[in-house]
């Protein structure tokens, strides 16, 4: 794989991204920022038409994207 551009992980990520629309998910993408993050912002995907429920977040402490519910 080209180091350089890494299609091929960005076209997983949008696969991803396709089969949570696919499966009836509204992905959102937003900043979160409080407490919890050190009042640093953190940017998180979630799916905008449920209320509660998992998302993907990014993790300052772990520098990593995690899953959690909201």
């Amino acid at each position: 794989m080209d180091k350089s551009d890494n299609v091929e992980l960005w076209q997983a990520l949008a696969d991803a991204l396709n089969a949570l629309e696919d499966a009836g998910y509204s992905v959102q993408f937003g900043d979160r920022k409080g407490p919890e993050t050190n009042w640093w912002t953190a940017p998180h995907a979630y799916a905008g038409n449920r209320a509660s429920g998992t998302e993907a977040a990014w993790s300052r402490k772990r520098s990593r994207w995690i899953v959690e519910q909201r």
